[in-house]
């Protein structure tokens, strides 16, 4: 079969390439209208909601609330996950494809979200073992239970207990890329894994 002159020349392919920068340009445009309303931070934090929550709220046992940390602090350890200084499983390979920029703007909106506490409804006996064992080693840092944040510490209070019980094995097994001073590691050393539960059921209930 013979090829179309009309189709194989010049005019027709300047024709195609002017329709499909149009259609492009359609559907960048489409683009820009659905995504306002949103920041820029809100849009990045799409690849976050499935761990995290959309709003930094987690609903998963293992995966840590961040709405309303301090910008600073989690702006560090995203950039610190992203250069692989900090211990991950998922979230180097995940913030290799951020910018910095990108990571600032991801902190800044998660810290203009409002902090959800777990719920979590513990028993009481662990609540009362787990407060004691937290006045005596852990609230010099954390305090208010456990609610103090800053640039350098996260808030530990009101997360959700499994995830409260992995951090403090890891960083009692002093696993590489944990960061945390040397006093964190000593204290939960001297702690037996009955103890590690009640802390985990006290700090859990601290909405």
């Amino acid at each position: 079969m013979a090829v179309d002159a009309v189709t194989a020349g010049p005019t027709w392919r300047a024709w195609c390439a002017r329709h499909c920068l149009l259609l492009l340009v359609g559907f960048l445009a489409g683009t820009l209208q659905a995504s306002e309303g949103f920041t820029e931070g809100e849009i990045l934090s799409n690849g976050c909601g499935g761990c995290h929550g959309h709003t930094g709220v987690s609903a998963a046992a293992s995966m840590p609330s961040i709405a309303g940390f301090d910008r600073r602090y989690t702006a560090r350890v995203l950039r610190e996950f992203r250069d692989g200084s900090r211990h991950s499983t998922i979230m180097g390979r995940l913030m290799v494809g951020y910018t910095v920029p990108q990571i600032n703007l991801l902190a800044s909106y998660y810290a203009e979200q409002t902090w959800e506490g777990s719920g979590f409804r513990a028993e009481p006996g662990k609540v009362e073992q787990g407060r004691r064992i937290h006045e005596a080693l852990c609230e010099q840092c954390h305090e208010d239970s456990g609610r103090y944040q800053d640039r350098d510490m996260p808030r530990v209070a009101g997360q959700q207990p499994e995830y409260l019980i992995i951090q403090m094995q890891l960083r009692r097994a002093g696993t590489e890329g944990m960061q945390q001073p040397n006093r964190m590691r000593e204290a939960l050393l001297s702690l037996s894994e009955a103890e590690v539960l009640a802390m985990a059921h006290y700090l859990a209930s601290r909405d």
